[in-house]
């Protein structure tokens, strides 16, 4: 822990804007007191109250082990949550949600920045889709993409999916003539829209939180129905690539090519990719700012149809270089596994987790993981491993 922490601090002098700088100060100094606690690992599970059969989703966690995510209550209305590091509990709805049981209506957190602001969005009652985020002192700021579609016959709108720790947000909308357009959203509200060269019909989807410094991953499909990745800087500069021997036959063969998944404020990205074998094995990497890719497997990781490494396209990294993310066993067995930023691999599942498997989905700076679960009844419950 005392290692992750001293390793952190060192990539700080790597963050040249004064303010990034000076965030990323503050975050070493809090973890002085962070690190010293560091015991055995353990791994708790909950459930946020009101959550009903459907089940309780993380989507992310804070630098102080605050967790967010999303829970049904009995009408099948999404609802957010905040769970403290002590265990106590705080929903929450956007203004506007709609409450329509068994429509996909109500409130749905995408991510939690380090300083514990959430970025999400919400469905209104005519299943309009607009964006949300929810301050560390509760406020609600809402908003559109503009070019959105809001009309409330097309049931389309905008959804954030990412947010940096300065606050600034990424995103997609569908405009009136249904096409899928990305954007990115400063601290400040200033809008910029982007799409990847060659992707088609604006098929490009940022994924996972923007970094320190604003760059986001993601991947768009191509002409040819093949996943590419791709890393936008925090200039706007697009970058995209696909792993080292990554399938290129296309979606209807099975083949879903390449994504990058999260990036870290070194500028470092883990994605997957589908390999050639024909069987489209699941293969992870980390990509350096330099474009090198270095794969990697969890060990236990199957070679059958569909198995392999992130198989589930959720990824945690953190500015260390640690990783978390679930692989598929030769039974079809989700597993979830934390590699440090030297590359040694811890396995777990959590408790109760049934055949199905556990899906970590974020861990913060000092190595704490949260994500979710199915039971034997494939209900959703989350879990938190601290290190």
């Amino acid at each position: 822990m005392m290692t992750n922490h001293n390793a952190f601090c060192q990539f700080c002098t790597a963050v040249r804007r004064k303010g990034a700088f000076a965030l990323c100060l503050a975050l070493c100094v809090l973890g002085l007191g962070l690190s010293a606690s560091a015991q055995k690992p353990t791994i708790i599970t909950f459930d946020a109250p009101g959550a009903n059969g459907y089940g309780t989703a993380p989507v992310g966690i804070d630098l102080l082990g605050t967790v967010a995510g999303n829970y049904y209550d009995a009408n099948y209305v999404s609802h957010g949550f905040l769970r403290s590091p002590g265990g106590k509990f705080t929903t929450f709805d956007a203004p506007g949600a709609g409450t329509v049981a068994n429509d996909n209506n109500g409130t749905f957190a995408a991510g939690i920045n380090q300083l514990g602001t959430v970025a999400g969005y919400y469905n209104d009652a005519n299943l309009v889709s607009h964006c949300f985020l929810l301050s560390p002192d509760g406020k609600f700021t809402t908003f559109d993409a503009p070019g959105a579609d809001t009309n409330p016959a097309d049931a389309l709108g905008s959804w954030l999916i990412g947010i940096s720790a300065l606050g600034a947000t990424s995103g997609s909308y569908i405009d009136a003539n249904h096409m899928y357009h990305s954007f990115v959203r400063s601290s400040a509200g200033k809008f910029t829209d982007f799409d990847a060269p060659g992707a088609l019909n604006g098929s490009t989807e940022p994924d996972g939180p923007l970094n320190l410094e604003g760059a986001i991953v993601g991947w768009y499909l191509d002409s040819n129905s093949l996943f590419h990745g791709f890393v936008r800087d925090p200039h706007g500069t697009l970058a995209t690539f696909v792993g080292p021997g990554s399938c290129d036959t296309g979606t209807s063969t099975g083949c879903y090519g390449t994504g990058a998944y999260n990036i870290n404020i070194l500028g470092t990205s883990v994605g997957a990719y589908m390999d050639n074998s024909g069987n489209f094995v699941a293969h992870s990497f980390l990509r350096s700012p330099d474009g090198t890719i270095t794969t990697f497997e969890a060990p236990g990781a199957g070679a059958g149809l569909y198995q392999g490494t992130v198989w589930n396209q959720i990824a945690g990294l953190n500015d260390s270089g640690a990783v978390t993310a679930s692989y598929v066993d030769a039974n079809y067995v989700y597993h979830g596994f934390l590699r440090s930023p030297g590359g040694k691999f811890t396995t777990f599942d959590a408790p109760g987790a049934s055949m199905t498997g556990t899906i970590p989905v974020s861990l913060n700076q000092w190595g704490s993981i949260t994500g979710y679960y199915y039971d034997s009844n494939y209900v959703v419950h989350g879990f938190l491993r601290t290190p």
